[in-house]
């Protein structure tokens, strides 16, 4: 473990696989084709893509609107015809995903520990809007920061700096937790410590930076920090 815990004044947090499973996207699809799961992966993959895209292109268009090219990307590859207005009725599970069941609790007793919580994410902010209401933590985040603000996406560097700005904290006094292995690399890359919660026991990735700490729930980061 290469964590210092003695640093973190505040903590970011991912939205998507972090709070709430994307893996739950597949639901709508489910009722419409056959194979929902295969679709499903190629949308949430492509999504991810197209706003690291968008970086190296020097655009920005918003992430609803790069989830619905996305998703009709990953339909075109699988030969499913689809209306608008079904593919609108798939986008809306964004706004409705599954929560993870420790998120309210692990988030309430951060704050109760006195440390300052952000969402820190890809979602534009009406998303973000919905998603900390889904969640249950729209009472205990500080607030949200979404990637519009800046108009970059993860792993931007200047993202996790524009958050730290955010959150009134030195970049080096923050610790970002994510379950995406490029989003904790990119905080690290910002000069905050980041914290990957493996939630689904995926492999790690060979290629980049190794988290200063593999957790699988908010009980294990709760659980260090009280022992500090």
């Amino acid at each position: 473990m290469t964590i210092n815990i003695e640093k973190i004044k505040t903590i970011t947090i991912d939205s998507y696989s972090t709070l709430l499973d994307v893996d739950s996207a597949a639901e709508p699809l489910r009722k419409k084709i056959a194979n929902a799961d295969e679709v499903a992966k190629l949308w949430r993959l492509e999504s991810l893509v197209y706003g690291m895209l968008c970086n190296f292109y020097g655009t920005y268009e918003s992430f609803y609107e790069l989830n619905r090219q996305a998703l009709q990307y990953s339909l075109n590859v699988h030969k499913i015809e689809l209306s608008d207005a079904e593919i609108n009725d798939i986008l809306a599970i964004y706004h409705d995903l599954e929560v993870f069941s420790d998120v309210r609790e692990g988030v309430k007793t951060l704050r109760e520990m006195g440390y300052p919580v952000y969402v820190l994410s890809n979602g534009d902010p009406q998303m973000l809007k919905s998603l900390v209401k889904i969640a249950k933590i729209d009472d205990l985040i500080n607030d949200y920061i979404s990637v519009e603000e800046i108009n970059k996406y993860k792993p931007a560097k200047e993202l996790y700096l524009h958050g730290a700005k955010r959150a009134n904290t030195p970049v080096e006094n923050i610790v970002h937790i994510s379950a995406g292995w490029f989003d904790f690399a990119g905080a690290q890359q910002a000069g905050m410590q980041g914290i990957w919660m493996n939630r689904k026991n995926e492999v790690p990735r060979v290629f980049g930076p190794k988290p200063d700490l593999e957790v699988t729930c908010f009980a294990d980061v709760i659980n260090l920090l009280k022992n500090k």
